[in-house]
């Protein structure tokens, strides 16, 4: 107890120290009270202090509440931890199955490719990548359904053309082993010749020659958005010399190789044409082998090749046949002669087909060779010409019995054998065909035609 000064305060009337909590219960209220008896005062209290070291009510209830914030954490942090846990370790599962799939399928991918006869030369995907500018889209030659071909410049300064699978191609790695163990044993004037491949890290890449003149397509069809096309257009000569080259590359493929292949993708966009416009076919991502002694189909569960170029039977059988490939070489004959692209089947009829339609209707009237594309001014050998159209039409008849084999079609380009007869009326669509009684010259591909189910159309 002090009086009202500030030195007083330092030194006070009344000083002891005292343990209150010997003579205090726990809970208690501080302030002041006090007595004088009968007597009256008057006293005023200027300044007072209190100083505690403990609360224990304070504090017990501070204790309880973190209590309860850790029963209320611990489970939410243990939870959170193994979720994450569980996600950690399903994604480094998933990583890891991915990587062993990815490295079987490198295995399986290698031990095909290098177990074919004649395996081409592997390139690193460094000098690929080098070769094409890191796949500088500017490079790029054309796209397909299944990747993009670049050109590309390899070290000692050979031109050759690259094609990059799309990584989420399903076929990506199929193609790439049918395209490299099918024409990596082929050799022929007239296919375009492999001489690579790469598969490393995820990358599908098979390396070609370059065609400087590229694909046949950009330079037959005349119409472009239902209007006459200008520009390069290619003589009857050259078209004629074209359509003898396919038939002589089809005709090795289905009569002079040890395994007979069928390339099941024949159309205008798949042939190449070299610094002095011969052709030249690729593009063997769909092409399939098989043994030559009696079998001439190869049976799949997908429909494979192009809409417009694939033959009616093929919606209701499930393999390829020689005659498949006859039937696209048709319309390639007619696309080439006509400078008109297939067109889209027509949505009542998947088995029609608008240049097959134009130059039989043109045939039917006895008109056939206006069907011949309008930018040759009829500057053209017109007997040879309608040779080329009707043989066309053969080769795109609806019965695959009555389709001229490669050889006979080829003999026919050069004059060595005879037209086949085709009747006016473009004949109906009718399943199962009926063989002719004497059909010798056209193989065995059909004798068997039970239909099998077709359960995915893939056609592109």
């Amino acid at each position: 107890m002090s009086n009202q000064t500030r030195d007083d305060e330092r030194n006070p009337i009344i000083s002891m120290p005292l343990d209150l909590s010997a003579h205090l219960p726990e809970d208690v209220f501080v302030g002041f009270s006090a007595s004088t008896g009968i007597y009256t005062q008057l006293n005023c209290i200027k300044a007072w202090n209190f100083t505690s070291t403990e609360f224990r009510k304070n504090n017990s209830k501070d204790n309880s509440v973190s209590i309860l914030w850790l029963w209320i954490l611990i489970p939410i942090i243990s939870v959170l931890v193994m979720f994450l846990g569980g996600v950690f370790i399903y994604f480094a599962w998933t990583r890891k199955k991915t990587r062993m799939q990815v490295l079987e399928q490198d295995d399986n991918i290698d031990i095909q490719i290098l177990n074919s006869a004649t395996a081409p030369q592997r390139f690193q995907l460094k000098d690929l990548k080098r070769a094409t500018g890191n796949f500088d889209p500017t490079n790029i030659l054309g796209r397909g359904g299944c990747g993009v071909v670049l050109k590309g410049l390899l070290a000692d300064n050979k031109e050759v053309a690259v094609k990059r699978f799309f990584k989420d191609s399903r076929q990506g790695a199929k193609d790439l082993i049918a395209e490299v163990t099918t024409i990596g044993n082929l050799h022929h004037k007239n296919l375009v010749k492999l001489i690579g491949w790469c598969y490393e890290s995820n990358e599908l890449l098979v390396v070609y020659e370059f065609m400087p003149n590229g694909s046949l397509d950009k330079l037959i069809f005349c119409e472009e958005n239902g209007e006459i096309r200008e520009g390069l257009s290619l003589n009857w000569e050259i078209r004629n010399d074209i359509i003898c080259g396919i038939a002589q590359a089809l005709d090795y493929l289905h009569n002079g190789c040890q395994k007979r292949v069928l390339h099941r993708d024949i159309k205008a966009s798949k042939i190449m044409l070299d610094s002095e416009l011969n052709a030249r076919l690729g593009d063997f991502g769909l092409a399939r082998t098989v043994q030559v002694n009696g079998k001439t189909h190869h049976s799949t569960k997908e429909i494979a090749g192009t809409i417009g170029y694939m033959a009616p039977e093929s919606f209701l059988i499930g393999r390829a046949t020689v005659e498949t490939d006859v039937f696209a070489f048709g319309v390639l004959i007619l696309e080439v002669a006509c400078g008109r692209k297939p067109g889209k089947q027509h949505e009542e009829n998947i088995y029609s087909n608008r240049v097959i339609e134009y130059v039989w209707d043109m045939y039917k009237t006895g008109k056939i060779i206006d069907a011949i594309d309008v930018r040759l001014d009829r500057d053209f050998d017109e007997e040879q010409a309608e040779c080329v159209l009707i043989l066309g039409l053969a080769c795109c008849h609806p019965n695959p019995y009555e389709r001229p084999s490669m050889k006979t079609a080829l003999q026919i380009l050069t004059g060595e054998s005879v037209l086949p007869n085709i009747p006016t009326e473009k004949p109906v669509f009718v399943w199962p065909a009926r063989a002719p009684s004497t059909n010798d010259a056209y193989g065995d591909s059909l004798q068997e035609s039970q239909l099998t189910p077709i359960t995915v159309l893939t056609g592109r």
